[in-house]
């Protein structure tokens, strides 16, 4: 049998073809199922998860003794803090606090997360200042949610703007 043109460029297309399938597939492959063995291979190696754990409650103590120098307090009337904070706050910006509503308490595992939702009324300008003081206070917690509401009152003509907002601050069960 002999090689003529159209054989021979028929092979070369072929080792072309084959060459191609191994650098974009057959390569990427073998190195994703490389990762996944050796990922694999971690996780089911992964006897020192009660070592970790130790290593990280040493960590929280270290961390609470750090953070118990500065000024934060978690006293037991946080929500009449808070309070007291709102109303010096919306007296410097003008606004009006409409609804301060009964704290929401979830409880999961080991932690509690208490939701505080008030509504506030006045300028839009007053109302970012105001959050801004609360965001960079943080023994307040972190802002969770915002709901501006523009409404018209048609006896006055004028537009009014209420501000929902709902705080979570989040604490550990001491074991």
């Amino acid at each position: 049998m002999r090689l003529n043109k159209k054989n021979k460029m028929l092979v070369l297309g072929f080792l072309l073809a084959l060459y191609i399938c191994y650098s974009f597939a057959i390569s990427n492959t073998i190195t994703y199922y490389k990762e996944y063995n050796s990922k694999n291979e971690l996780i089911t190696n992964n006897n020192d998860a009660p070592k970790l754990a130790h290593q990280l409650r040493l960590k929280e103590k270290q961390l609470d003794i750090v953070l118990s120098q500065y000024n934060i307090t978690a006293t037991e009337s946080f929500q009449n803090d808070l309070l007291k904070q709102l109303n010096t706050y919306s007296n410097t910006y003008r606004l009006k606090i409409i609804d301060f509503k009964e704290p929401h308490i979830i409880s999961e595992k080991e932690f509690i997360t208490t939701s505080y939702i008030f509504s506030l009324e006045g300028s839009f300008n007053g109302c970012l200042a105001l959050l801004n003081k609360i965001e960079n206070e943080p023994s307040f917690g972190s802002i969770k949610h915002l709901n501006f509401t523009k409404k018209r009152d048609y006896k006055t003509n004028t537009d009014r703007l209420f501000l929902e907002v709902i705080i979570q601050k989040n604490q550990g069960i001491k074991i």
